[in-house]
């Protein structure tokens, strides 16, 4: 049988668990921090694109589309693979951010494709507000 621990190595022995959980959350979080910047990068820059290729009488905007969709997927892939641990609270707030960058995107896609299909200010501000966002969230979830 192992000796009685003494108070002095509880106390020791609690520390030590203390500053092991701590550790782990604060590196818990990177890789959906990263996917949420990803995220941002690649939609705001596709809808760009789909502006741009409105204009061409050839193009198709099935080819950003594919290529976004094939880069999401490796995204959330690596976030949801990666993301073993994560921040107390982060799962509401997770599912707050994927909701913004969801509305801006789709405002972005259906409102430019149907409504403002000639204008290309509508596509970039759709952009910059995915970018800023994304953005602006990944960074508070850093600072956490």
């Amino acid at each position: 049988m192992s000796e009685p621990m003494s108070a002095e190595q509880a106390r020791g022995m609690l520390q030590e668990a203390n500053q092991l959980g701590m550790s782990t959350r604060s590196g818990a979080g990177w890789p959906q921090i990263t996917m949420l910047m990803g995220l941002g990068a690649i939609s705001s820059l596709s809808l760009i694109s789909f502006g741009l290729v409105a204009g061409i009488p050839d193009a198709s905007v099935t080819v950003p589309m594919i290529a976004m969709l094939i880069w999401l997927g490796i995204f959330m892939g690596t976030g949801l693979y990666f993301g073993r641990s994560v921040k107390k609270g982060f799962g509401a707030r997770w599912g707050l951010y994927i909701g913004i960058w969801a509305v801006l995107w789709t405002m972005g896609t259906l409102l430019g494709g149907l409504v403002f299909e000639d204008q290309m200010w509508f596509y970039v501000l759709c952009a910059a507000l995915i970018a800023v966002t994304t953005t602006a969230c990944a960074w508070y979830e850093a600072r956490r």
